[in-house]
């Protein structure tokens, strides 16, 4: 039970209200022997609350300063009413009381919907309502009023809802919006509904624009639902532009009657809590975004049989960011599609984690942009759009056009770097939840792949070099590496350690050279030397291979086709003279028959 009370003294004459009728006590009243009961206080508190009424509770005391009592012959009665609307009466007949301090008890009943036929009167009163609790005391030959209680009851709400400073609205932990100067109006309240109009000035700070259909709401006290509904209010805001909102909500009047019983319950506090989601119509038909435009909650305190004083506070609560969790990538799958001379596909399948909540995946669309960086040179860039997303999970197929053409370039950064390629591919998603858009990273994905073409190029060697029949040079070793590459040639400095097994000397005159790599024909020429090897000495020849780079392109048609897999072949022939005698020999030692193997789009990262 729940009971408010506060001491009244009322001072007066009530000795005829308790004795008339009563022949001992008239005699002593005649005489003037008879002393004037008096009320000595009286205190009201709510009774027992069921869900159609609310139990109000009445003590008086009083004291009988006589040697006699007065004895069951007293009617008390009294009525409850706030501004016009009578919540309760209370009557109890045959009361006494013996000498000395004496307390009546009473008790009433209210309808709770009383309660509910007093809130129209308390909004179109300006949130003001007088409490009025009039007491009648009835005897034989004898009747009076005493104003028992009498107070004002005054409420803000409104002003719970008005604020002059920016509250900031957040989509994904990003500013979206920031609302000002809010303000409130309670419109013309009647048995069905009371109006409440809510306003203000929106400014949009975020990198899209923001625009709204209308807007759903849901009012609540105590967790009594007191409305909930749809409203139009077009928002349409540009990026750094701003505008105005206005919604007007309709409260069910009736339900004040569930509130109240609540409010009692919970020692007359209460949480009002205004919750609005923007919506946008798709395909004729409304659905919610996301996005909570208005959230604010007030804690409501009375003491309505009391003081009469109430208070209305904001409730601190959580920032409110949008109910949405963006689209993530779980796994990525990447393949060459189709491949002519000019372009090569790239056909990535992505597997994302999408909003479980059927609705939000129904207004969910993306706008996805992906590009594709070999050694940070760009080589690939395609774009694709999501209209439906099932919900849970769903897959993203996208097909980007690589550039032939670029591979030359790429590749001369590849052997720059020691054979060494980064390629990432950047996925730049734009998400469309209704009534704004969103960048979603869907994440960057890096990988690295080597090659070693020139291993077959390196090492101690033990290779005869026969002029005329007989050995004239003995390799011991050579050594290889590339120098710098660009995207029309590719060069390949060699240096082989030879000795001269004879007693004349030997003229290396010139080095011819082929390389090809799947049919493809990268070098075919032939270098000058004129190195001459002292005899029976040792000396390093040096060799500049120039290979053709801009072939690449043609090179890597077939490389992929091939399912990356490609032969590298390099002959090499010397010309060597000795004593006027020519002869053209073959320098296996700088040859070499090896594979190139890549995953370009899946090797590991590093």
């Amino acid at each position: 039970m729940v009971s408010r009370a506060v001491a009244l003294k009322v001072g007066g004459v009530v000795a005829a209200v308790f004795v008339l009728g009563v022949v001992v006590v008239g005699a002593l009243a005649a005489t003037g022997a008879f002393a004037a009961p008096t009320v000595e206080s009286t205190s009201y508190g709510w009774g027992a609350v069921t869900d159609e009424t609310t139990e109000i509770e009445t003590t008086v005391t009083v004291d009988n300063p006589n040697p006699v009592g007065v004895p069951g012959v007293v009617s008390v009665a009294y009525t409850a009413r706030l501004n016009d609307v009578t919540l309760a009466r209370g009557e109890r007949s045959g009361v006494g009381f013996g000498p000395g301090r004496n307390t009546i008890s009473l008790t009433a009943e209210m309808r709770n919907s009383k309660i509910a036929d007093w809130w129209v009167t308390h909004v179109n009163g300006g949130e003001q309502s007088e409490l009025t609790v009039d007491a009648t005391v009835n005897a034989p030959g004898f009747a009076r009023e005493i104003p028992a209680k009498s107070s004002t009851v005054e409420t803000d709400i409104l002003g719970g809802f008005t604020t002059e400073g920016t509250q900031q609205v957040d989509f994904q932990g990003d500013p979206l919006l920031n609302l000002r100067n809010q303000r409130a109006t309670w419109g013309e309240a009647t048995a069905e509904t009371t109006p409440l109009s809510f306003s203000a000035d929106v400014e949009n700070v975020h990198d899209y624009a923001v625009t709204l259909d209308g807007v759903a709401y849901v009012v609540e006290m105590n967790g009594v639902e007191l409305g909930r509904g749809q409203r139009e209010a077009g928002l349409n805001v540009a990026p750094g532009e701003s505008g105005a909102i206005d919604v007007t909500v309709a409260l069910d009047s009736p339900k004040m009657a569930d509130w109240w019983r609540e409010h009692v319950t919970d020692d007359e506090v209460s949480d009002l809590s205004v919750r609005m989601y923007g919506y946008v119509v798709r395909d004729g038909k409304r659905q919610r975004v996301p996005m909570r435009v208005f959230d604010r909650t007030l804690r409501l305190e009375t003491d309505m049989l009391g003081s009469g004083k109430t208070s209305v506070e904001p409730v601190d609560t959580p920032q409110q960011d949008g109910d949405f969790e963006p689209p993530s990538v779980t796994d990525t799958d990447q393949q060459w599609g189709a491949v002519t001379d000019a372009t090569t596909e790239i056909e990535t399948d992505a597997s994302l984690d999408t909003p479980d909540d059927p609705g939000l995946a129904a207004l969910l669309r993306l706008d996805v942009t992906q590009t594709t960086t070999i050694n940070g040179l760009r080589v690939a860039e395609g774009s694709t759009a999501l209209d439906t997303v099932s919900p849970g999970t769903d897959t993203l197929s996208l097909t980007s056009l690589k550039d032939n053409g670029e591979v030359p370039e790429w590749w001369a950064r590849h052997l720059n770097d020691g054979e060494r390629s980064q390629v990432v591919t950047t996925p730049t998603a734009t998400a469309d939840v209704g009534a704004t858009k969103f960048d979603a990273d869907l994440g960057i994905r890096r990988s690295t792949f080597r090659t070693d073409l020139l291993a077959g190029m390196n090492g101690d060697r033990d290779e005869a070099v026969d002029v005329q029949g007989r050995t004239a040079l003995v390799v011991t070793g050579v050594s290889s590496e590339w120098d710098q590459a660009t995207a029309d040639t590719a060069p390949i400095q060699t240096r082989t350690a030879v000795r001269n097994e004879l007693t004349a000397p030997v003229t290396v005159e010139s080095i011819d050279y082929t390389v090809t790599t799947n049919g493809v024909t990268l070098a075919d020429r032939s270098t000058q030397v004129g190195q001459v090897i002292d005899p029976q000495s040792s000396d390093r020849v040096e060799a500049r291979l120039v290979l053709d780079n801009a072939e690449m392109d043609r090179w890597w048609v077939r490389h992929v086709r091939n399912g990356e897999q490609s032969t590298f072949d390099v002959d090499v022939t010397a010309t060597v003279s000795v004593l006027g005698q020519r002869d053209r020999v073959a320098l296996d030692s700088l040859g070499q028959e090896s594979t190139i193997e890549t995953d370009v789009l899946n090797a590991s990262g590093g």
